[in-house]
């Protein structure tokens, strides 16, 4: 990855990162005890990133929803999409959040050539893999397929010319990293498990 696409990365490397874990303190100490509605929440935190974000570069809001106690913020930055969270009196802002709920995260699996069938017959599904080179969630997905990966139809959607999101990612409406794209072209975004891939698909693992 170029220094130009660094450049562009740098608001999610240091604000959704850094800067939005202090603070935390920043909203403790200018925003108001007490449940905020969805926008008025997805707005204190755009300001707050807007105004933390390297000068040049904008962050949009594409999204927000109620998850329990807190509510999930989609938001792009140079046409690269994020999640982040924010809890309901608008105290604190977290860069990304992990289901303690969902299923375990499996161990990377092995070369077999049932895992290489199990790829293949994905991809005669006409499922496609949309992720960046910079989304560790992405990585863990290809890690459970091991070098059997290659026979899954993956979509990178980061072009490394200007850093943002490609044209292909934009026309699929790709809004975070990982998406699957499944038989018949819904779309579902987040880590799944190869069992999880089997049941959606159809195809077996042996």
């Amino acid at each position: 990855m170029n220094i130009n696409t660094n450049k562009y990365l740098i608001p999610a490397a240091i604000v959704l990162a850094g800067i939005l874990i202090a603070g935390g303190y920043v909203f403790i100490n200018y925003w108001p005890i007490g449940t905020l509605s969805s926008q008025a929440a997805a707005d204190k935190a755009m300001t707050f990133i807007n105004k933390n974000i390297e000068q040049g570069v904008t962050a949009s809001l594409v999204n927000v929803s109620s998850q329990g106690s807190v509510y999930q913020i989609s938001l792009k930055i140079n046409e690269i999409p994020y999640e982040s969270y924010i809890t309901k009196d608008g105290k604190f802002l977290f860069p990304t959040g992990i289901n303690l709920e969902a299923a375990a995260i499996e161990t990377p699996a092995e070369t077999s050539a049932a895992t290489a069938s199990f790829a293949q017959c994905l991809t005669a599904k006409s499922m496609k893999f949309y992720g960046s080179k910079n989304c560790s969630w992405c990585d863990k997905e290809k890690e459970l397929f091991g070098i059997s990966f290659q026979y899954i139809n993956y979509i990178e959607c980061i072009d490394s010319a200007t850093g943002g999101l490609t044209k292909t990612c934009q026309d699929a409406k790709i809004e975070s990293f990982p998406t699957w794209q499944l038989p018949g072209g819904k779309m579902e975004s987040g880590f799944k498990t190869l069992e999880q891939l089997a049941e959606t698909s159809g195809c077996l693992i042996k």
